[in-house]
């Protein structure tokens, strides 16, 4: 017959004593809730790749940003999530929408690559000193050089950095001549500059751009705000009107993103930049609007030496990881020989 019941709440166990002073111990196993804990590493690569991805809204770009296939980005978004133990992305939706915990992730990641990122570059910035001169057209210097120079500064504080801006095939012969030490540029077919390196960046998707409230481009000979003859957006824009049998004219040639962004603001003419270009009060114009869609260009970096200049070659770098998202591989850099260059 069962005795009387000794109950140690604190310690989860039941003492039954039974005659004749024989004890029996029951356990009591307690149940606890725990919040599903994180399974892996949020490794650099990963995190870089999840905020890629949310600023391109495109997995083709991110790979070809990359140099990897669609697949190896949809692995690392995977693997990700998995170390995260929790889904990044609501699933089932056309375009890309995070859920909580990506929403979550998404500061955490920023700050954690910028801290990375300038943890190498102060490393590797003790006693470097020099002066570079950095090329870069008007349109790129607008959107991509504030931040990333800015960021360089801080890094290399000894390093004192010259720009000039030009259109791409003036930079190709500035630097070909000796007078500047790397340059930013669009790739055009017939530019060929005396380098010692040409490395692909990224790939920019053209767009057109009018004003938000603006009717410019409903006009029978829709106006335009280009750059000048022989540049490549001007001709992609003026193909692509062509071939979808649009009528158009000049109404602005400008070397300046400047002249471009005044004209298309006053709606008296459309333009055409890169899609990383963003302009308050301008607003992307699409087949919607009577506009042909445009092809894209490729971003470069040309390099006129490499390892004579520790400075230029930083400043490079530096570039190639901020413009570029990543330090490239091999297969991005394009090398030339002496003999060629």
């Amino acid at each position: 017959m069962p005795g009387e019941a000794i109950n140690f709440a604190p310690l989860g166990t039941l003492f039954w004593s039974i005659p004749p002073s024989k004890f029996i111990v029951l356990c009591e196993k307690q149940s606890f809730i725990y919040p599903s804990p994180m399974t892996g590493v949020l490794e650099i690569n990963l995190l870089r790749t999840f905020v890629m991805l949310l600023e391109e809204q495109s997995v083709t770009r991110v790979a070809r940003r990359l140099n990897r296939t669609q697949p190896a980005i949809s692995l690392q978004l995977n693997r990700l999530s998995d170390a995260v133990g929790h889904p990044l992305f609501e699933s089932g939706l056309r375009h890309l929408r995070l859920t909580r915990h990506g929403e979550m992730l998404l500061p955490y990641a920023r700050q954690m690559l910028k801290m990375h990122d300038d943890a190498r570059s102060r490393l590797a910035s003790e006693e470097i000193a020099g002066r570079v001169t950095l090329g870069c057209p008007d349109l790129y210097a607008a959107s991509l050089l504030p931040q990333t120079l800015a960021s360089f500064k801080g890094a290399y504080p000894g390093i004192e950095v010259t720009v000039r801006c030009a259109l791409s095939a003036q930079l190709a012969e500035e630097i070909s001549a000796g007078r500047i030490d790397i340059a930013l540029a669009t790739r055009m077919p017939n530019v060929h500059p005396s380098v010692a390196s040409i490395t692909l960046l990224r790939t920019e998707p053209l767009v057109w751009l009018g004003s938000s409230s603006g009717t410019a481009f409903r006009e029978k000979t829709v106006p335009l705000a280009l750059l000048p003859e022989g540049n490549l957006y001007r001709d992609y824009a003026l193909d692509a009107l062509n071939n979808a049998g649009r009528a158009w004219r000049i109404a602005c040639v400008s070397e300046s993103i400047a002249g471009m962004e005044a004209m298309a603001l006053a709606d008296a003419a459309v333009t055409v930049f890169a899609e990383s270009v963003k302009v308050t009060g301008l607003r992307r114009l699409s087949e919607r609007d009577g506009m042909p869609p445009l092809p894209s260009v490729d971003l470069v970096l040309w390099r006129r030496q490499v390892g004579a200049f520790p400075a230029a070659d930083h400043l490079a770098t530096h570039i190639e990881r901020y413009v570029g998202g990543l330090a490239p591989t091999s297969q991005d850099v394009v090398r030339i020989a002496p003999a060629e260059a």
